[in-house]
């Protein structure tokens, strides 16, 4: 084997164990955007128990003195605090499976990049 032909096998081994590493963070990333998914959707069957919760109170016809009053008044709002919590947080990971989206594309690219530059030196050393 001539010194250019082992290069090119050199590069080549190099590029398969770059494709190797690329496809491992592909499957990282992939688990990560499936946990994305289940925690977006465990954060949305939460808010809708609050919802249902905090109608519930609502909805019961009641006659409070002062205090009961200032009581239920401050459990609305602990309603209302919750709900803007989840809601934030649902948000947030609605940004950040937008950014795993965006990594997912990367890797992709890469990946098709190195498959191709692995056919090239395949043809070289041909």
């Amino acid at each position: 084997m001539s010194d250019h032909q082992l290069t090119l096998a050199t590069l080549l081994s190099i590029k398969t164990r770059r494709e190797r590493g690329v496809r491992s963070a592909m499957a990282r990333l992939e688990q990560q955007r499936v946990q994305l998914e289940q925690h977006k959707a465990a954060l949305l069957q939460a808010r809708r128990q609050l919802w249902h919760q905090w109608r519930q109170c609502g909805s019961n016809e009641q006659v409070l003195n002062p205090i009961e009053w200032r009581s239920y008044r401050l459990q609305l709002a602990n309603y209302y605090q919750q709900d803007h919590d989840l809601l934030a947080q649902v948000e947030a990971t609605g940004e950040e499976f937008i950014r795993l989206q965006v990594e997912i594309e990367e890797q992709q690219d890469l990946l098709r990049q190195i498959l191709l530059e692995q056919e090239k030196l395949k043809i070289l050393l041909e």
